[in-house]
């Protein structure tokens, strides 16, 4: 179980297959609630605040579950201090992102974070076959919007995006993992702010488990920033274009 702070307020946790089968835990019987189910997310939680101090107590969270193939998954959890945000963080999202993050800003304490854990599982898992409810149906409407929440999850576990306020920091980072990413590398300035901004691709999930020790080096000399297909079009539109392509591997070399 991989376990990575985003910011302080955001964890991400990847379980693999290995994860499931030591725990004897089936995918997609992780919707149903089980004992084991429910063991596992607070185990998740426990090193989550072992590790980071990330503690969710009395506090309201959106739980965002994505599928990363047939046998692992990422479990996104976010504290949400000021509900009232998530509209305007979100707002380059579709209508029904926009439905699934103000449903969750609205939680209140009757719902604790395992049942809303399951309520995402529920939605993202794909459906038996008979089965009915979330994700039950095909074609038409249905599917079209699946084949956009699908694009949408890729976009946002195959993209990442740093922000540095000194070139020191970043110029150290590139040095640590430029040999190892594996990727397209990108870097912006922010116009009259000096703030930089590392963008990074990779090809598919694969790759970006593969990279996980390669995104957490630089997330401890930079701040993991939320990213849109609206903000990176931002990017290039508004900031300076310090290196379109194989922006670690030139820092490295500075």
């Amino acid at each position: 179980m991989k376990i990575e702070k985003i910011n302080d307020n955001q964890i991400r946790c990847i379980l693999t297959s290995e994860d499931l089968e030591q725990r004897q835990i089936r995918l997609s019987e992780l919707a149903y609630g089980s004992d084991k189910a429910k063991a596992l997310f607070q185990d998740m939680m426990r090193q989550a605040a072992y590790q980071f101090g990330f503690q969710a107590e009395n506090t309201p969270l959106m739980i965002e579950a994505i599928p990363l193939s047939s046998d692992s998954i990422v479990l996104v959890v976010t504290k949400v201090e000021n509900p009232e945000e998530l509209d305007t963080r979100f707002s380059s999202f579709g209508p029904s992102i926009q439905n699934s993050l103000s449903q969750a800003s609205r939680i209140d304490g009757n719902v604790s974070p395992f049942e809303q854990l399951l309520d995402s599982l529920r939605k993202s898992l794909p459906a038996k076959p008979g089965a009915q409810g979330p994700g039950a149906e095909a074609g038409g409407a249905s599917g079209k919007s699946a084949d956009a929440m699908a694009a949408l999850r890729r976009y946002l576990f195959t993209h990442r995006l740093f922000s540095f306020d000194a070139l020191r920091d970043l110029v150290q980072a590139a040095s640590m993992t430029a040999s190892l990413y594996q990727g397209q590398s990108a870097l912006y300035q922010a116009s009259g702010e000096g703030r930089y901004y590392l963008f990074l691709t990779m090809e598919d999930m694969d790759a970006v488990k593969s990279m996980q020790h390669v995104l957490a080096v630089i997330s401890e000399y930079g701040r993991c920033e939320p990213i849109s297909y609206a903000r990176e079009q931002h990017l290039k539109e508004h900031c300076l274009v310090v290196c379109s392509e194989n922006a670690l591997e030139r820092l490295s070399a500075l």
